[in-house]
Order: C-alpha cells, then structure tokens, then sequence
C-alpha cells in the first residue's frame, strides 16, 4: 500500500505575518509517535520522517529501539570521567552483584579506559572483555512497533499509521545505528512519483496507511557548527509519561515544548536546551528558530536524547535536556549509503 508524500515545509517566515503561531502550522505535523510492543511491555519514544532521493527514513534516539548491554561484577569501580554519559552502574539488590550497563556500540578505546580503571581480578577483566563484544551487535528491544503522525493539511484529522516488523527490518539492513552517538534510522520507504503526486513505496516489513506524512528534506538541516546559542528552540514529541496519566492530554497527541539553545558542548558535540523533556520525548525533533532581518528561519537541528537531572535528596529533573545535532544523522546516512 502507498501513502501520499508531503515534503518539508521549514521556511523562513516573516514575524509580521498575519499568521496567529509563532511556527507554520504544518510544521506541528513533524511529531511521530513510535508505539513498540513485545512480551507484556510497551515502550514509547518520539521521532520524524527524514526525506532523501532514494528513501524516506524514519529518525528516533538508539535507546528507542536497542536495548543497553550489561554485565554483573562482584564489586564497583569508578567510571572514568569520558564514558560517564555512555556508562552505569545499576544495583537492583544491594544483595546482588553491580550491574555495569553501557550504551551503544563500545570502542577498544573505551574498553581499555575501562579496563584501565577496573580491579585487577580476572573476573572484572573477563565481564569488561565480555561487555565489549556483546555491544558490538545492539539487540531490539521489541519485536514490532508501530509509527503514528497527523496530516499537515489542518483540514485533514486522519491519523498515519505505519506498522514495523523490526526483525525483519534489522535482519534485511534496513534498520541502523550509530555507533558513537545516540541515532538510529529505519529506511521504511522509496519515492514513486505518479503524476503530480509524491508517493511511498512501503519496505519490505513496513504497512502504511493515512492521509499522508511530512519528512524534513536536506535543505532544511543546520549542522552543530551552525547551530547558534541564545537562540529559540522547539522541542516536538510526545511525553507518555504525563499525557497517560492526564485525561486532559491524548496519548497520541504531540506536545511542544519552547525553550532556549543554551549551549554546546564541542567536546561530546551536543546541543544543550533550556527546555525540559520527560520519558516519551527521546527520539523527537528540535527546530531553531534565527532571527534573520524581519524573517525567522525554521531549521532542523537535531533530536532530544537525553534530560538532565541534578542531584539533592533525589535526581530531580533540572529543567535543562541535551540534543544530538543533525550531524550524526548525516554521517550515518553517509555510512549506509557505502553499504
């Protein structure tokens, strides 16, 4: 089955237009909600379609989809400073063994910093070696998951729906990782033009229906070293864990959250947002807003990974998040492409 196409629309937009929303309408079409399901649990994450010339993909955070690598060891050890973004310690029991868990694909250089730091046992040795090579293939988290987006056209209240059978995906390549940063794609469909209409041809794995989707296009993209501080940001994705316990918020009905691009990190090349996001939200887009003359120019500049907590009688949300840039998405699109 094919669903109708509909290209991006992030554009510059004059302030003094008779528009009454600070960002194009259509622009809140963006927000896709990813349903995973598997066993008797469900998890949810947020997202956006990402149109190219021989494909459109779906974009989310890694954790969305892959599930962390762990490994017990009978006593705990400081993390070095470089990996504690990337690295854990869990202890469900104080009775039972630490839990190392660590996020996404680990390097040599990152064992050995780990192995650098650990006790000298042999057990602590063999658990790190073995967290290294089973982190080398990332497992699914669930075994299916569906995609849900709303139309751009404000006349139209149908709702996308896109299954995914995500062993399948991942089996055939059409689901991908980043290694280094917190990115995954998943390839769900090829362009077909008809007429004058835009369509998608479904991958092998994936069903579509609806009354058509709206993906970012390359020319809407700004890279980190673009990215300017101080500017307005929009944070677009769907926080279950407050519209499931609100009867005042659908589940699947998108949240936008407005902050500012507070800083960047160019060590770990992260965007930092004064902005608060809650479970739900990872995986989903975050648009700037530039100030350009009497216009504003709406660009794509990455996808909220991560909220940031601090620390008094218990972690509390600080209020502050942190976006990978689009850049990652770049170079894993490159990546893909080779293969």
């Amino acid at each position: 089955m094919t669903i109708l196409l509909l290209a991006t629309v992030l554009f510059v937009f004059p302030y003094n237009s008779d528009s009454s929303s600070d960002i194009p309408y259509d622009n809140l079409a963006y927000p896709v909600l990813l349903v995973s399901t598997g066993g008797t649990e469900t998890t949810t994450g947020s997202g956006f379609f990402y149109n190219r010339h021989d494909a459109t993909y779906f974009v989310t955070a890694r954790h969305v989809l892959f599930d962390e690598t762990s490994v017990e060891l009978i006593e705990q050890f400081p993390l070095p400073h470089l990996l504690i973004h990337k690295a854990e310690w869990k202890q469900d029991d104080p009775k039972m063994k630490w839990i190392l868990v660590f996020y996404g694909v680990m390097s040599a250089k990152e064992k050995d910093e780990l192995l650098s730091v650990a006790p000298r046992s042999v057990a602590s040795k063999e658990a790190i070696q073995r967290l290294y090579r089973e982190s080398q293939k990332l497992r699914l988290r669930r075994a299916a998951a569906t995609l849900y987006s709303y139309s751009p056209k404000p006349s139209d209240s149908g709702l996308n729906q896109i299954q995914l059978e995500l062993p399948k995906l991942y089996q055939a390549g059409q689901i991908m990782y980043h290694p280094s940063s917190d990115v995954a794609l998943i390839r769900i469909a090829t362009p077909k033009k008809i007429g004058e209409q835009n369509l998608l041809t479904p991958i092998d794995g994936v069903t579509m229906t609806g009354p058509g989707i709206l993906g970012l296009g390359k020319d809407t993209v700004k890279l980190f070293d673009d990215v300017l501080v101080g500017n307005t940001v929009y944070a677009f994705g769907y926080p279950t864990s407050i519209s499931q316990l609100n009867p005042f918020m659908g589940v699947k009905f998108p949240l936008l959250r407005k902050g500012a691009l507070a800083g960047k990190n160019n060590s770990l090349k992260t965007i930092i947002l004064d902005c608060p996001i809650y479970y739900g939200n990872s995986g989903g887009l975050v648009i700037e807003a530039e100030r350009i003359g009497f216009n504003t120019r709406f660009s794509a500049i990455g996808l909220v990974t991560n909220l940031v907590p601090y620390a008094g009688k218990w972690l509390q949300n600080s209020g502050y998040s942190i976006a990978v840039p689009m850049d990652f998405v770049e170079e894993l699109l490159k990546a893909t492409s080779k293969n």
